[in-house]
């Protein structure tokens, strides 16, 4: 990220709304956007805090800002709609990423009819990638989205199997006396080795990341790969059968015992 990017760009804290009214406030009339994770999957995995993307479209709307929602991670994951749909919240620009191809590198953004007006050949502003509209990577994603329209049932087999595994896991965890805390929204769940809640990254950065450590490499060696990193959420799939979870869980108590 050049200087010149980041000398324009301002930083608030997920989930806390009154440090984004006071930033509106510092910089009046200077804000074009607020841009975020509608729930954040690179601090591990942590939900909005009630009301807060409401609070954040409030404000957008009163102050003339356009809220940006990256959904690259929860877009067609969470629900059909993403984040808007389950949070009830619409979004100005909505950008997706690989979920859309189906895994295949592919990159998208929505927005209403008045934004993307600007886009050229109505508009001024040219937008082209090497990839766009890529047939391997559009045939992917047809399928892919065909098949969660058609299956009525996915979502809550994802909730129910992901609860499932925070069950197992916390359990487990318990057992062995492991402090933590475990976060989950849909599909993405993620375990923090800390005993507060977390609900953002300073709270989020304060994990045991030698626990974490231990942890990953017992996984691995117990046969089950997760992200390697404390900051990143889990996504559960629906290929995943019970006997995966259960398998998952088994190796979870065998690595509490070790930590």
């Amino acid at each position: 990220m050049t200087k010149g990017t980041a000398k324009d760009t301002l930083l608030a804290r997920y989930n806390d709304i009154e440090n984004v009214k006071a930033l509106i406030e510092a910089n009046s009339n200077e804000i074009a956007c607020i841009i975020l994770e509608p729930v954040a999957g690179n601090m591990g995995c942590i939900p909005p805090a009630t009301d807060f993307l409401q609070e954040l479209r409030r404000l957008c709307d009163a102050h003339n800002i356009l809220l940006v929602f990256d959904e690259v991670m929860t877009g067609f994951r969470l629900a059909k709609g993403g984040c808007q749909q389950l949070f009830n919240v619409n979004a100005d620009i909505v950008c997706f990423g690989k979920v859309i191809g189906g895994g295949l590198p592919v990159g998208a953004f929505a927005a209403r009819n008045e934004i993307m007006n600007h886009l050229a050949p109505l508009g001024s502003v040219y937008q082209a990638g090497t990839l766009s509209g890529n047939p391997l990577a559009m045939a992917a994603g047809f399928a892919m989205l065909n098949a969660i329209h058609n299956d009525s049932e996915l979502f809550q087999r994802l909730e129910e199997k992901t609860a499932y595994l925070h069950k197992g896991c916390a359990e487990a965890l318990q057992s062995s006396g492991i402090v933590h805390t475990i976060n989950r929204v849909g599909s993405m769940i993620s375990i923090h080795f800390s005993e507060d809640e977390v609900i953002d990254f300073e709270s989020a950065a304060k994990g045991n990341n030698e626990t974490f450590k231990a942890f990953f490499h017992g996984m691995l060696n117990e046969g089950i790969y997760i992200a390697p990193s404390a900051f990143e959420t889990w996504f559960i799939t629906d290929a995943l059968t019970y006997k995966d979870l259960d398998d998952t869980i088994t190796a979870v108590k065998k690595v509490a015992k070790t930590l």
